[in-house]
């Protein structure tokens, strides 16, 4: 399959690592230059196809616009004119909207990924159109399965679950390094730190995947009676941590 590029920033270039893993061949990506030298960068670094023009995605099966900002439109207008397959967006646009503003044989989808499917362990939520052919629905997830797990949801919830699967992962760096700032000023060092932290975050995750047990559950089977734990997440409650990260999820999510 041929997927083009338009937007080389930080979800674009993590998109091309995680089909480079899945082993897409180089030569069946391509990418947008626009004078950008992040694509220029990016197309010297893994061998991909550098276009100048939105015309040379024609062999594309799917163009994935991964830029957000008020050009968008723009850019959905001018690559719906000339080009007639699968457009994804990463960065916005109303489905029903962008339909009115490119050709009628092409197509526009939603989606939001997180930097995790560069290395095919990631999430990526997507929106379609009611009426969407099975074939573009087929594809566009076929695109993003082999980088990790696909949900795919009404448009008016793409926002929320987009915020848990794509912005939450700053959250838990944010929580890594604050876990690792104790550890440190406890005399751990950094590297140790990070690895336990991060070694029991996925050890935690996996846990509860595999058990199909409720936080709660998982949380009670570690606090004991008068223990350290307890005593550390009654801190938390103190502190509004619960209450932090819904706020947090609320405001990315809105």
């Amino acid at each position: 399959m041929k997927i083009g590029f338009i937007g080389t920033g930080k979800i674009g270039t993590a998109i091309v690592q995680g089909l480079l893993q899945a082993k897409t061949a180089s030569e069946d990506i391509y990418i947008y230059d626009g004078g950008h030298a992040s694509a220029q960068k990016l197309a010297t670094r893994y061998g991909l196809q550098l276009v100048d023009t939105y015309n040379e995605f024609e062999p594309c099966e799917a163009v994935i616009v991964a830029v957000g900002g008020s050009t968008i439109d723009n850019i959905f207008i001018k690559l719906g004119q000339v080009y007639h397959g699968i457009i994804i967006s990463t960065g916005g646009g109303d489905l029903k909207k962008v339909k009115q503003l490119i050709s009628a044989d092409a197509t526009f989808v939603k989606v939001v990924p997180n930097t995790p499917v560069k290395i095919g362990r990631g999430i990526t939520v997507i929106s379609f159109l009611s009426e969407e052919k099975q074939e573009v629905i087929e594809i566009t997830k076929n695109i993003f399965t082999c980088m990790g797990d696909v949900y795919v949801v009404p448009e008016n919830k793409l926002g929320i679950y987009g915020t848990i699967a794509g912005c939450t992962p700053a959250y838990v760096d944010l929580l890594i390094q604050a876990l690792s700032d104790a550890a440190v000023e406890n005399g751990v060092k950094r590297t140790d730190s990070y690895e336990i932290i991060e070694k029991m975050l996925i050890g935690t995750a996996q846990l509860a995947l595999d058990t199909k047990k409720l936080p709660e559950e998982l949380k009670n089977e570690v606090t004991t009676p008068g223990g350290s734990t307890i005593k550390g997440v009654n801190k938390l409650e103190e502190l509004g941590f619960r209450s932090a990260l819904i706020q947090a999820t609320n405001v990315s999510a809105n």
